[in-house]
């Protein structure tokens, strides 16, 4: 699977895939978390918007830092950031450490992803850049699953040993601190990539080319925050499911979606990046039209898997196909911005979400199918062009 590839490049590949193990565990267990220790969904509101914005503001510095810098080095800072921050949200001494808490953990998630995604383009080459995409993105997928699966069954095993709730919780949540201690030292012990141009050279023509791609990512992100936060709790609203299952519908979202990936180079190579990304999240979108038609749970956990799948499983193909746009230089500042664009705007969809799912459990997601066509429309005229 990862034949042909340098050492660095392997151990970025496993470095990210075993932290994704815990990352998507934190974010699923995070909002049980947050109401054993008696925080109401506007307290939630709070740290999360707090965690959200920091990571788009993160995003729009994190090519410039990494210029200062370098890569590895950002990363590593990233990482420290990250685990300072976890540390605070197992602590939970008061909300102000709880807040500080989840600021350190946006600001890692800002500056980790633009700079692992210029990083991992520059240790393979330009024939392996999707390959390489989609696997990261699969392995880690795959470790999302099993981190799933443990935070939806972890706690209920923890009060069965004689724990009380709090006590469970705090305990399931330190666990993300591993993330942490995998991925650190693999850091460490990999080389760089040189940035020979410490100042990026901004024109006309770089600006468009990244507006070009945050635009539909603005869209897309904006259409995503207005139903997938309340997805867990959409389930529950609606089909009266418990934390275990709704938990095993996110696991078996996660693991198909993995293996899936892995055959999706192929599709690209023969149908084109650009086909592959906006066949995907049309059907995506038409998926969400039907969806609040649908009556029982294993149906419409069934469609929402799928519509997941689709939707998610072409974002390393996308993020493959930005960076054949760009230099060394530019690559993290690109990808930063554009996630800055998708970040901000999902923010707000969070909000847009909740009070339309105070109105209609339908209209959320008429809403975001609507922003999935029109942002693939919009990508599909700016590079149906470059699709060879």
């Amino acid at each position: 699977m990862l034949s042909g590839y340098g050492r660095d490049a392997k151990i970025l590949i496993a470095a990210n895939a075993a932290g994704q193990l815990f990352l998507q565990f934190s974010i699923f267990i995070m909002p049980f978390y947050l109401a054993v220790l008696g925080y109401d969904m506007a307290a939630m509101g709070t740290f999360f918007s707090i965690q959200t914005f920091t990571g788009g503001l993160f995003f729009l510095i994190a090519g410039q830092v990494s210029l200062r810098l370098g890569y590895r080095r950002t990363l590593i800072i990233s990482a420290l950031l990250g685990l300072a921050g976890r540390l605070l949200q197992v602590a939970a001494i008061n909300d102000y450490v709880l807040a500080i808490g989840f600021f350190l953990v946006g600001a890692n998630m800002g500056l980790r992803q633009p700079n692992f995604t210029a990083l991992l383009s520059e240790e393979v080459g330009e024939e392996q850049r999707h390959h390489a995409f989609s696997i990261s993105f699969g392995l880690g997928t795959i470790f999302n699953a099993l981190g799933v699966l443990i935070a939806g069954f972890a706690p209920d095993f923890f009060v069965g040993l004689g724990l009380t709730e709090g006590i469970a919780y705090r305990l399931v949540i330190s666990l993300a601190l591993l993330q942490f201690v995998l991925v650190i030292p693999a850091l460490l012990i990999i080389r760089d990539v040189p940035v020979r141009n410490p100042r990026i050279n901004w024109n006309r023509e770089l600006v468009v080319k990244i507006l070009k791609f945050s635009l539909p990512s603005a869209l897309i992100g904006f259409g995503a925050g207005i139903t997938i936060p309340y997805m867990s709790l959409y389930f529950k609203l609606q089909f009266g499911q418990t934390l275990a299952a709704i938990s095993g519908i996110f696991f078996f979202q996660q693991l198909a979606m993995g293996l899936g990936s892995f055959g999706l180079p192929r599709l690209v190579h023969r149908i084109g990046p650009v086909k592959v990304i906006t066949s995907f999240q049309s059907i995506a979108a038409f998926l969400f039209v039907i969806f609040p038609s649908i009556e029982t749970f294993l149906l419409a956990a069934l469609l929402y898997v799928v519509r997941s799948i689709l939707m998610n499983i072409v974002w390393p193909i996308n993020d493959s196909f930005m960076m054949g746009f760009f230099s060394t230089e530019e690559k993290a500042t690109a990808a930063g911005i554009r996630r800055a664009f998708s970040t901000f705007m999902r923010g707000g969809g969070n909000y847009v979400g909740g009070l339309l799912f105070g109105t209609s459990l339908s209209y959320p997601f008429y809403a975001t199918a609507l922003l999935y066509v029109i942002a693939t429309a919009i990508f599909y005229a700016f590079f149906i062009k470059h699709n060879e």
